[in-house]
């Protein structure tokens, strides 16, 4: 079970807010943002080892993210649509394959079978991965990851977003501090 992994995509809305409020009445003027990233998330079935999410932006260098460093927490790409390509699969799987062959490691690869992961597309017979495209219509069922790991994720992350604009309203309400005052304590 350690040496079976799996991994799966799913797009994260990332600027989208809830669509539930603690008004009693409909809020006009919020529209719902469209702005979206792609995410692979892999794991092996035990759920002891989690690898680093690939991160897919519409842009190569966007603005939210130019302070950060991402290269320690995810493994970054980006195209113009922000979903996943061939060429970045390709990627992925021989950086995949370096880290199993450092960890001495030959694991179970499952995946969807979706047509960017290209079952044309043969691993080395040296590789370190096996890759097993699992059956349309029961992925659902057999990826750990459907199972609830993408669910659990996207909700952690909207907690996270909603925590982060109740605290920039608190900084707001704060700061909004009337003219007046200034005057007062200045003279």
């Amino acid at each position: 079970m350690e040496d079976i992994y799996n991994c799966d995509e799913t797009a994260l809305f990332w600027q989208l807010e809830p669509s539930k409020t603690l008004a009693q009445c409909p809020v006009i003027g919020t529209k719902k943002s469209k702005n979206r990233v792609t995410i692979l998330l892999t794991c092996n079935a035990t759920g002891k080892d989690k690898l680093k999410p690939l991160f897919i932006h519409k842009y190569k260098n966007p603005h939210p993210l130019c302070d950060l460093s991402i290269e320690d927490s995810v493994q970054y790409y980006w195209n113009k649509t922000a979903w996943m390509q061939q060429s970045i699969w390709l990627d992925y799987l021989k950086n995949l394959n370096k880290l199993m062959c450092l960890h001495y490691k030959k694991i179970l690869l499952l995946v969807d079978n979706a047509p960017t992961y290209g079952k044309e597309y043969e691993l080395p017979s040296f590789s370190n991965i096996e890759i097993f495209y699992l059956p349309p219509n029961t992925t659902a069922y057999l990826q750990p990851l459907d199972q609830g790991i993408i669910n659990f994720f996207k909700a952690k992350y909207r907690k996270l977003l909603v925590e982060n604009r109740v605290e920039a309203y608190e900084l707001s309400q704060q700061l909004n501090i009337p003219i007046t005052y200034y005057n007062s304590e200045c003279y």
